[in-house]
């Protein structure tokens, strides 16, 4: 036995010992990233900015259990340490008759049974003209935030959603939150101890976005600071590394006159003196996708890793391509994989949809507390443990059904 063995089972000997019996609930069938996100706004680098959904209700032809990647060393437990969420709640936009409402689905984690719903109303028109809505959660399992903000004009509404012990009834209530009517808003994030919404916030038109920032509300007084740049370009993506960092997506803008910083993940420290958005340090980022876009990311509460997701097209033979999704582990100081978690591969004909559903339909949504057990859509809706994929129920399909967007998160 090798000395880094020894070690390692010394200390998974120490950790089973301080647990108690029944504090950490078993595997689960497990929708956004901590996301738990429906929808996102594309930085305009040469022309508009552009609405790209993310959780793609589509069926994988083929999948290979997650695996860790053969070349890079690592050391991982077979099951994820830390307790699971034992909720998970799907947000969705339909019609009761003529209205646009928001459903709220609370389901149980561990079988996916829809334990209640609630029906929330919505700032869009009877046409549904919204950008879908999205939903976040605490790290108390029980409190979730869901905005949503309709097209023209801008108007953001956000609802805080309160589950019962047993997750069997819920409440909600309008925040007394706002953002001025000029301003975009793609993402909004609830801080793990639920008192803070970190939000990206935007004033773009078809050339240049000459206002951007992440704006942080606290919640129970309406006390705002922004963190703000002028350089062409965009923050997205919102989430929180414990409850004093925020992690985003730069999106910079093609202009030479203000270049900014490429493209890719930085991570704000919320205490550090100013109020410069690009004072925030880069950390390890997915490439882009194949058709150029870039996938959520996460990063765990000790922000030492990012979980994301990549997208490989791969020629093989005349006429025909395998396109690899992955969720992933990277290191977020060096950006270097840690581990693959989970894979889809799937055959599909040279420039066929099928390349760019995987493309924009393989994302991580939402991570649990313990930064160990993650929801996906890649593409279609479940739940990461370790290395273990469980489909999940609950991501309605908007074939036929006037729903135009959805989100989950836990």
């Amino acid at each position: 036995m090798t000395d880094i063995e020894q070690r390692l089972r010394r200390d998974l000997k120490e950790v089973t010992e301080r647990v108690a019996p029944g504090s950490i609930r078993p595997l689960r069938e497990p929708p956004v990233r901590r996301r738990a996100r429906a929808v996102r706004w594309l930085a305009p680098v040469a022309a508009v900015a552009a609405v790209i959904a993310v959780v793609a209700g589509v069926s994988v032809a083929s999948r290979s259990p997650g695996h860790r990647s053969a070349s890079v060393p690592s050391l991982s437990l077979s099951e994820p340490v830390g307790p699971m969420p034992r909720y998970y709640v799907v947000a969705f936009q339909a019609f009761v008759g003529s209205h646009v409402v928001i459903v709220a689905a609370v389901r149980d984690s561990a079988t996916g049974a829809l334990l209640t719903e609630v029906t929330l109303p919505t700032p869009a028109d009877d046409r549904g003209d919204t950008e879908g809505p999205s939903i976040t959660a605490a790290g108390d399992d029980r409190t979730f935030v869901i905005m949503e903000q309709s097209d023209g004009p801008k108007v953001a509404e956000f609802y805080r959603l309160h589950l019962a012990a047993n997750g069997r009834s819920a409440t909600f209530s309008a925040l007394p939150v706002t953002v001025p009517g000029y301003l975009s808003v793609q993402d909004a994030e609830l801080s793990p101890d639920g008192t803070r919404l970190a939000m990206d916030v935007q004033d773009c038109n078809n050339q240049t976005c000459p206002y951007t920032g992440i704006r942080l509300v606290t919640i129970a007084t309406g006390a705002t600071s922004t963190w703000v740049t002028r350089v062409n370009g965009a923050p997205f993506n919102v989430s929180w590394a414990g409850n004093q960092r925020v992690a985003f997506e730069w999106e910079s803008g093609l202009r030479a006159a203000a270049p900014g910083p490429p493209t890719g993940y930085r991570l704000l420290d919320l205490t550090g003196a100013g109020r410069n958005l690009l004072a925030s340090r880069a950390i390890g980022s997915p490439p882009p996708e194949p058709t150029q876009y870039v996938p959520s990311a996460l990063v765990t509460p000790d922000r030492n890793l990012v979980i994301t997701s990549t997208v490989q097209n791969i020629p093989d033979g005349p006429g025909r391509d395998t396109v690899v999704a992955k969720i992933v582990e990277l290191a977020a100081r060096t950006g270097q994989l840690v581990r693959v978690l989970y894979t889809v591969t799937r055959g599909v004909a040279s420039g066929a949809a099928g390349v760019r559903q995987l493309d924009l339909g393989c994302n991580v949504l939402s991570l649990g507390p313990a930064g160990v057990h993650v929801l996906v859509a890649c593409p279609g809706f479940g739940r990461v443990d370790g290395h273990r994929f469980t489909a999940l129920p609950g991501l309605p399909s908007p074939a036929g059904s006037g729903i135009t967007g959805h989100a989950a998160a836990w």
